[in-house]
């Protein structure tokens, strides 16, 4: 008897290939999780490629998943924002499957950067949660809480002229406002929400949840971008939301030094763990964050990347070892530029010294002459010049000597020499 994973992957393979609702035809997994699965699809009608999301046959029974399946649709179409991702369409396919077809994304989620890079730099970190902020900003005026934020649904599409525009993904467990109160529980018992990033009200289940606690999330995902790793952790899902609840999170340079002062205040209000003490709203959190990033832009770009040895630290050992060797081979390959240069530049300086001896050894035959015919003086006169010094004959012109060097074009026109060769 087949299990019920098998059973699942069975299902889930027989719909590569099909078509769903007369029109979309399925033709790739994309991913699954322990819900359901996502397809890359074909609108046959116009070829438009697609995303379906389909919730599994078990999933499909439980009328609490099929609930929060639905709200992610009817969140995302009431919350219209170029960073939300758009839901076409909804139904269920004729073995009773429920789907949702949405836009289909390209790119990569935040989780899978930060598990390549390890962590952002600042301007990288500061220009995603602003995308995030402005998404939250048109959910929270309809009245939709995500309550679920993380690096996981937050998704990086790459496109012609971004190749980190953000849709925030999976509104499955969101909070709308006017609808009927949704259950605070999983069927396992479980807190609604991820644990790293769940606000302190969010972990105890208060019911009066509002829009802070996203923010609190927001708080948690840029600590993580910046540091590598989240404001609170534990060797279990209890530890850490104990941790949320009674630790103030530390200040986000602990672990990462070079993150200026103004953004790491904006880390800590967002991580208050009092919703009164955070900021208020998605609004009031971007315009906090617009004006820091206008403050630090005007003090140069010093701030923008992490230093080289903490992004060092920030790369895998392999890339690590790389980055080492490379920097040696680069050093050394200084030295011996540096090395060539200046023994170029000593032989230049010789050359030329070597070209200007002959204009002390070239004297005319006159001047040796008179040099040696003895200067008569009358007697009467002769007290009163002083005794002549000594005067150095230069040598015959003839005389034994090592050749000169040839002189430069510019000794030789000063010497009226001539520089062709014999």
């Amino acid at each position: 008897m087949p299990s019920l994973e098998e059973e699942t992957e069975s299902e889930l393979s027989a719909l590569i290939g099909s078509t769903v609702a007369g029109k979309y035809r399925v033709d790739r997994l994309i991913g699954r999780g322990g819900m359901g699965a996502v397809f890359q699809a074909a609108n046959l009608a116009i070829g438009k490629r697609v995303a379906l999301k389909f919730l599994n046959n078990e999933a499909a029974q439980n009328r609490e998943a099929s609930q929060r399946f639905q709200r992610e649709a009817e969140a995302a179409g009431m919350a219209e924002s170029a960073h939300i991702v758009q839901i076409f369409d909804s139904g269920v396919t004729d073995s009773g499957l429920p789907f949702l077809v949405m836009e289909l994304l390209t790119g990569e989620d935040l989780r899978a950067r930060l598990r390549r890079e390890g962590r952002l730099s600042v301007p990288a970190a500061l220009r995603i949660v602003s995308q995030v902020l402005r998404a939250l900003l048109h959910a929270h005026e309809a009245g939709i809480v995500h309550r679920d934020l993380k690096p996981d649904n937050v998704f990086l599409c790459a496109r012609d002229d971004d190749s980190s525009f953000v849709k925030l993904v999976d509104f499955g467990i969101s909070k709308v406002a006017g609808a009927r109160p949704a259950d605070t529980l999983t069927r396992r018992g479980t807190v609604l929400g991820t644990a790293f990033y769940m606000s302190p009200e969010q972990a105890q289940s208060f019911a009066d949840i509002d829009g802070r606690t996203d923010l609190f999330s927001v708080g948690a995902i840029l600590f993580e971008m910046l540091a590598g790793k989240p404001p609170h952790v534990g060797p279990t899902y209890e530890a850490v939301l104990i941790a949320i609840c009674t630790h103030d999170a530390v200040d986000v340079r602990t672990h990462a030094p070079e993150v200026p002062a103004g953004v790491a205040a904006l880390v800590r209000r967002a991580l208050e763990r009092e919703r009164a003490q955070r900021f208020q709203s998605a609004r009031e959190f971007l315009n906090a964050l617009t004006a820091l990033e206008g403050t630090l832009g005007q003090e140069g770009s010093a701030w923008a990347t992490p230093s080289s040895t903490s992004k060092a630290a920030a790369l895998p050992a392999g890339k690590r070892y790389r980055t080492w060797v490379l920097g040696i081979m680069a050093t050394l390959t200084g030295f011996t530029l540096t090395a060539y240069f200046v023994g170029r530049k000593s032989e230049s300086t010789t050359v030329v010294q070597e070209a200007a001896r002959p204009r002390t050894i070239a004297a005319t035959s006159s001047v040796a002459t008179a040099a040696l015919v003895p200067t008569v003086v009358p007697v009467s006169s002769a007290a009163a010049i002083p005794t002549p010094l000594p005067i150095r004959v230069p040598p015959p012109v003839n005389a034994h000597r090592p050749p000169a060097a040839k002189p430069s074009a510019h000794v030789a026109s000063g010497l009226k020499l001539n520089t062709k060769e014999p």
